[in-house]
């Protein structure tokens, strides 16, 4: 017969196995109930960022209908000073590091949206505090109190996958003396057949075109070259500047010219030479070489500025600075003509569109239209 201390001690041994698995079941239960609350905040968050982009697209259309500004709401941001966003996100609407366009394009910037902003929009929820950095012209919206979720994914959403540019949609004017377009080449239109490449800048640049042994080879948006063709136009290398040319070179050889000093060799003049190395010169015996910058069949977007009073010379593919020549600037008058010179090295290229300034453009400017070069002639990086 057991004793009475043994049914105790069986008793207590129950007793704590019992209540060993009651906290485990209590542990489960509680686990799954955070797991529970977690997700529906992420739930939540998610709902909330679409409701804002909602709101902010549903203000930029009534802002592009009555241009009142007030209708613009939130605190003004510069994306420089945003700590902790993610790497994934690429701001799509290009900011100026210098002067300020808000009276001009105030819809381009990007805000932050306090509690009363987002009221002001129509959004009356609890919203948990976050805030939210918006632009309303790109639809973008990014949760900056929660910024992702437990996956990693960014708590961010744009209603545009192009690159655009705070400052609009029209190319820098300011110091523009020529400018070609191959869609619009003559001014009024397009023409295949026409032999003056019609400056748009208003200076009346307009370019020659002379071929030997062949005709012109216009396509709807771009001159194609077959190393017979001459773009010679009335300006002259007498002021600092900047070219900037979208072409896609079509042949490697020993001396492919994108553009020369018309009456001084060796000047003033941009080359491609084999194996697509792209070679930029100010003055006779001090250029700039690119191993492997060009390739073929691909358009590309360059920038070269000579500027006289700083004495140097600084180049540009796709509106990323690559390199600044300091020294042996030369500007001696002579006329500026492309695809061929006094060399008599034409390429075979086609050209979409070139533009001179009189002046050394910014690093912001050459983005800026490099971005609108790019959207307009479909450059792929």
């Amino acid at each position: 017969m057991k004793s009475v201390s043994d049914n105790k001690g069986i008793t207590l041994i129950v007793l704590i196995i019992t209540i060993i698995v009651l906290l485990i079941i209590a542990g489960i239960s509680i686990s799954g109930g955070i797991q529970g609350i977690d997700k529906a905040d992420e739930n939540r968050a998610i709902s909330d960022l679409a409701k804002v982009q909602h709101a902010v697209t549903q203000r930029y259309t009534k802002y592009n209908l009555t241009k009142d500004n007030s209708l613009i709401v939130g605190t003004k941001v510069d994306l420089e000073d945003l700590t902790d966003v993610p790497n994934s996100i690429n701001w799509k609407v290009l900011q100026f590091t210098t002067g300020d366009t808000a009276s001009t394009h105030p819809e381009r910037k990007y805000y932050r949206l306090s509690k009363s902003d987002l009221e002001n929009l129509g959004l009356t929820g609890d919203y948990q505090g976050s805030s939210y950095i918006v632009n309303y012209y790109s639809g973008e919206v990014y949760d900056e109190g929660e910024r992702e979720t437990s996956n990693g994914d960014v708590l961010y959403k744009t209603a545009t996958e192009n690159e655009a540019s705070e400052l609009g949609d029209e190319i820098i004017k300011e110091g523009l003396q020529v400018w070609y377009d191959a869609i619009n080449n003559t001014g009024s239109g397009h023409s295949s057949s026409t032999t003056t490449w019609k400056d748009l800048s208003g200076n009346g640049n307009d370019a020659e075109i002379t071929t030997t042994g062949s005709s012109l080879n216009w396509q709807s948006n771009c001159l194609a070259t077959n190393k017979a063709e001459s773009i010679k136009t009335p300006w002259t290398f007498s002021t600092s500047h900047t070219i900037s040319v979208v072409i896609e070179p079509l042949e490697f050889f020993n001396y492919n010219t994108i553009w020369e000093n018309f009456n001084t060799a060796n000047d003033n003049e941009s080359w491609i030479s084999s194996s697509g190395y792209w070679n930029v010169r100010s003055s006779s015996g001090t250029y700039i070489t690119y191993q492997n910058a060009i390739t073929l069949n691909k358009k590309i977007h360059i920038d070269v500025i000579v500027d006289n009073e700083n004495n140097n010379c600084m180049s540009y593919i796709n509106g990323i600075e690559k390199n600044t020549l300091s020294g042996g600037i030369r500007l001696n008058g002579g006329k500026l003509i492309f695809n061929g010179g006094i060399q008599n090295t034409k390429g075979k290229n086609n050209y979409y569109t070139m533009k001179v300034y009189n002046k050394a453009l910014s690093a912001d400017e050459i983005k800026h239209n490099y971005i609108l070069d790019k959207n307009k002639y479909g450059i792929e990086e």
